[in-house]
């Protein structure tokens, strides 16, 4: 993961942008987000993403949104990496700096 814009070291305010390659097989499993909405934009690769219960396919060019407190995952089904750009606003208590979140976060994405 690479977080592009974040409020630390870029100096953003209410919302970090970043991007991430998820290798085949991986995902982010479910979970919600008390106050933020997330928004990812997949440029390569396939997948299945899972908002609210329901399972939308992930193919390039693809947008996903995902509002406070909505149940939300996605998966790598491809046979390569899944490349997406992210937008959190506001941004994840972990999104403070790059060490920050993988502190917190190592565990929760594979």
């Amino acid at each position: 993961m690479n977080m592009l814009l974040r409020p630390k070291d870029m100096g953003t305010q209410g919302f970090i942008v970043g991007c991430h390659m998820m290798d085949p097989s991986g995902g982010a499993p479910e979970h919600i987000h008390e106050k933020e909405q997330e928004a990812m934009f997949f440029y390569e690769g396939s997948g299945i993403a899972t908002i609210d219960g329901v399972e939308y396919k992930i193919e390039p060019e693809s947008v996903m949104i995902a509002p406070p407190k909505i149940k939300h995952c996605i998966r790598n089904t491809g046979n390569g990496p899944l490349k997406f750009v992210f937008i959190y606003c506001p941004p994840l208590p972990e999104h403070i700096s790059r060490e920050e979140y993988f502190k917190r976060a190592k565990d929760k994405i594979k």
